[in-house]
């Protein structure tokens, strides 16, 4: 049986090609690895299936983002539309965070990068619940919480995950049926 840990083989099918070849794989397939691969697809697959996210704009060049950003609130969240290894979101406070973080995604900081990913900052805290899907049933194995931003008080730049706990404080038997529901009856 082969595990396969990195986004890049998956995002690039890797679990496709070894089940083509009768190869015992656990992973997602490439379609599914595109949850991870793209925020874009994400932020669609989150929109199409009523899944609760903040407010976002697609961009495909600087000069649309900074158009918009000119008439938007601060904070506001930019994320680069490729793997970026937990790097490519941007924390901007002001316009100027902002023009930075749109030139450094266009001009490949994180690889190609055709697109960019604006979205509404939500203050609070984030928590992963892990849940493996066979094609026929569920099975849940957990939640757990990351530290991305470096410095005391979460205000440094988003880092690649500065460690985890898990099982999260933040889940309640509440919010686990809620999550279990969606699941189930999306």
């Amino acid at each position: 049986l082969i595990v396969v840990g990195p986004e890049k083989p998956l995002v690039d099918g890797i679990v496709d090609f070894l089940k083509k070849s009768k190869v015992k794989i656990f992973g997602p397939n490439k379609i599914a690895s595109q949850l991870e691969g793209s925020k874009i697809f994400t932020k669609q697959i989150c929109q199409k299936f009523n899944i609760p996210t903040a407010k976002f704009g697609i961009f495909r060049n600087k000069y649309n983002a900074n158009e918009f950003l000119k008439k938007t609130n601060f904070p506001i969240v930019i994320k680069a539309d490729n793997l970026a290894s937990g790097k490519g979101v941007y924390i901007c406070h002001n316009l100027k965070q902002s023009n930075i973080a749109i030139d450094e995604i266009f001009n490949g900081k994180f690889g190609k990068a055709k697109n960019l990913l604006i979205e509404e900052f939500l203050d609070g805290e984030e928590m992963s619940f892990f849940t493996i899907h066979d094609g026929k049933t569920f099975q849940n194995f957990g939640t757990a919480q990351d530290h991305k931003r470096a410095l005391e008080g979460d205000k440094g730049k988003n880092t690649g995950g500065m460690g985890a706990y898990s099982p999260s404080r933040l889940i309640n038997s509440e919010l686990e049926k809620k999550i279990i529901n969606r699941i189930i009856k999306p």
